[in-house]
């Protein structure tokens, strides 16, 4: 139940976050996600590690999504602080993603392969979502585009795995 929970509240989050950049309240989202943190810190019995993770989370993302921005495949809207770097919607995307890391993805924790083909998958199919929605838009070669997210999704979710992983067993040890 919790699990299912859990993938509920970050897909509430995560349209929250869309809708709230498509329609110019970028904030949107990040008020969903401190009710899912809220929700998270009084149910997980590693919320300590998660909340960790979150913070990494955000530094891996925000490197990830201005490398989207410098390499010129995307653009995205909303783009507070600056356009140089990810927006901060997005680094809330990435906060979210966190939260269900030893939640409803715990399964996919020492499956790493199929971590990377599916974040291959997913990660490319996320952002073209937020280009249909008007989040962001392509600002080059869409096959430039699949490969570039396709590769920084492939090693950023078996990362995240990874460090929830041992970010959770120190936490319970």
């Amino acid at each position: 139940m919790k699990s299912a929970t859990n993938l509920i509240l970050f897909k509430i989050v995560y349209g929250m976050s869309l809708a709230g950049v498509s329609i110019g309240f970028p904030w949107l989202g990040a008020i969903g996600l401190i009710g899912f943190l809220i929700w998270h810190a009084k149910t997980s019995a590693h919320a300590k590690a998660d909340f960790i993770l979150v913070g990494i989370a955000i530094l891996l993302g925000t490197l990830v999504d201005t490398i989207n921005i410098h390499t010129g495949v995307l653009v995205y809207q909303e783009s507070w602080p600056s356009a140089s770097i990810a927006p901060f919607w997005i680094m809330v995307l990435w906060a979210n993603l966190a939260l269900i890391m030893n939640g409803a993805l715990r399964w996919l924790q020492g499956r790493y392969l199929m971590a990377a083909a599916i974040g291959a998958v997913i990660g490319p199919l996320g952002y073209m979502l937020g280009v249909k929605l008007g989040t962001a838009s392509y600002a080059g070669d869409k096959l430039e585009f699949v490969l570039v997210t396709g590769i920084s999704w492939m090693i950023a979710l078996p990362l995240l795995l990874l460090v929830a992983e041992r970010l959770r067993k120190q936490q319970t040890a």
